[in-house]
């Protein structure tokens, strides 16, 4: 079994026991998070919903975050946050889990190439993690993923 399988086949079970329920919203892992997650047979109990958001427009205008979040940076951990709340209040999940961060290969709005955040909402509170990713634009995309359902699996 693939490795994302592996950790996302732990997330669906966890949630089915717990009656819980995820949603995404995805940046630089471009849907990735959402594909491992459907991956496994019994996704559909428990996951909701997710957004590729990859234009910074798509991020205010389908997902609703608040323009003032950009005085942070598409590339923030306020952006990240911004965007799991949203994403859980939208689809009314338990959990969600948001992306947003530069792959590689320029810097983007002065942040290095490899600058991730990750963004777990939990019914009590938003876990933030950065990620200073050092590979190619395809193994940090990969790298950010797994890093994602890694944490959303230890805070459930």
């Amino acid at each position: 079994m693939h490795f994302l399988n592996s950790i996302a086949f732990n997330i669906i079970k966890k949630l089915i026991q717990t009656g819980k329920t995820l949603s995404t919203a995805e940046s630089c892992t471009g849907g990735l998070i959402a594909s491992s997650i459907t991956d496994i047979p019994g996704a559909s109990k428990v996951f909701l919903g997710g957004m590729v958001v990859y234009a910074t427009e798509m991020k205010l205008r389908l997902l609703g975050v608040a323009k003032e979040v950009l005085d942070y940076g598409v590339i923030s951990s306020q952006m990240a946050e911004a965007m799991a709340l949203k994403i859980k209040l939208l689809t009314g999940s338990d959990y969600s889990i948001a992306t947003t961060g530069n792959l590689g290969p320029d810097v983007m709005e002065g942040k290095a190439k490899g600058l991730i955040y990750i963004a777990v909402a939990t019914p009590e509170k938003v876990h933030i993690k950065e990620l200073n990713l050092q590979g190619d634009r395809l193994s940090n995309k990969t790298e950010a993923t797994e890093e994602a359902l890694k944490l959303f699996l230890e805070l459930l």
